[in-house]
């Protein structure tokens, strides 16, 4: 996917008013642990599928 492409995503999601089912923003502070945050994308992942939302906007 180019570039611009991924920017316009982006800027659309941060534009958004307020986190959804298929948007959360969060923060990883420090010693965030990989293996948590590879199932927390999963899992919004999945949450994002059942809504029936394309990944690609």
């Amino acid at each position: 996917m180019p570039k611009e492409k991924l920017i316009n995503i982006l800027d659309s999601l941060l534009a958004m008013p307020a986190e959804n089912e298929i948007v959360e923003f969060k923060k990883a502070q420090s010693n965030f642990d990989d293996d948590k945050l590879g199932e927390y994308f999963s899992a919004l992942s999945n949450e994002a599928n059942l809504k029936g939302k394309p990944w690609h906007g």
